[in-house]
């Protein structure tokens, strides 16, 4: 009986026992859970081992710094590089633009130049002078040469005064002989009816326009005859003296006023008029 109840007592420490051992796992196990529930809800502390871990060594560090400031003089480099070409290229646009104006002023000075040359050698060409000149013709024979615009009044020994004109325009110049039979100074003008026809607001001077300034006759005239017919052609004036030396007429044979004066005072009636 002794042994049967030390049998019972022995097996009831050891139920004790292990029902101790399992309230304190269990414990443990609630203690695990609640540590890792709170340290869920709760950041955790870095250990000094972690914080020696998140920085760099001192040669690192400089390493870092010296990578910096290069990436930064490097970037500054290029933002001056940038800079001199900027300025580079405005400069060689105003360069190109100040060349370009020189080039236009010395173009438009050559062409100035070129003008008051060619206005000089014209003015030369069609001025009035005296000239040698080769013609079977008598002296005080009258020779219009249509090709270089000039009028020659023949003279003694191979010479002419030479005078400019203008001569009819494509479809109105005229060649051959004729004589001055009417000599009138400031004349009136009566347009031919085809010019009229041509020109309707010359109508108003059908009737003639008077001699002045505006006339189309200029200072003098002097009417063309062949035989006993009119020709209705002329050797006058004009109030467009930039037309001489150029086909501009209706035909007529224009002068300056001033050379038509100084031929009326050597012509007579009865005068020979070649033109050719």
């Amino acid at each position: 009986m002794k042994q049967v109840i030390q049998i019972v007592i022995f097996g009831l420490l050891l139920l004790f026992t292990h029902s101790s051992d399992g309230l304190a796992m269990v414990g443990n196990q609630f203690d695990v859970s609640a540590s890792s529930t709170n340290s869920i809800l709760t950041p955790q502390r870095s250990t000094e081992s972690d914080i020696q871990l998140a920085h760099h060594t001192e040669e690192e560090w400089q390493e870092f710094l010296r990578q910096r400031r290069a990436k930064r003089n490097r970037l500054k480099r290029q933002r001056r590089v940038r800079g001199e070409r900027r300025k580079a290229l405005r400069s060689k646009r105003r360069t190109t633009r100040s060349a370009r104006k020189r080039q236009n002023r010395r173009r438009l000075a050559r062409t100035n130049t070129n003008r008051r040359s060619a206005v000089k050698k014209r003015s030369g060409l069609f001025s009035r002078r005296e000239v040698s000149y080769a013609s079977t013709e008598k002296p005080g024979t009258v020779i219009v040469e249509t090709s270089t615009k000039h009028l020659y009044y023949v003279l003694n020994n191979k010479r002419a005064v030479r005078y400019g004109v203008a001569v009819g325009k494509q479809g109105f110049s005229w060649s051959g002989k004729s004589t001055i039979k009417r000599k009138v100074e400031w004349p009136t003008w009566y347009p031919p009816k085809s010019m009229i026809k041509r020109k309707p607001s010359l109508k108003k001077w059908a009737g003639g326009q008077p001699g002045g300034p505006n006339n189309p006759l200029g200072a003098a005239a002097l009417y063309l005859f062949q035989g006993s017919k009119d020709t209705l052609y002329r050797i006058h004036g004009t109030n467009a003296p930039s037309s001489i030396g150029t086909a501009a007429s209706s035909g007529c044979i224009r002068m300056r006023n001033e050379d038509i004066q100084h031929l009326y005072s050597k012509v007579h009636n009865g005068t020979k008029v070649i033109v050719r």
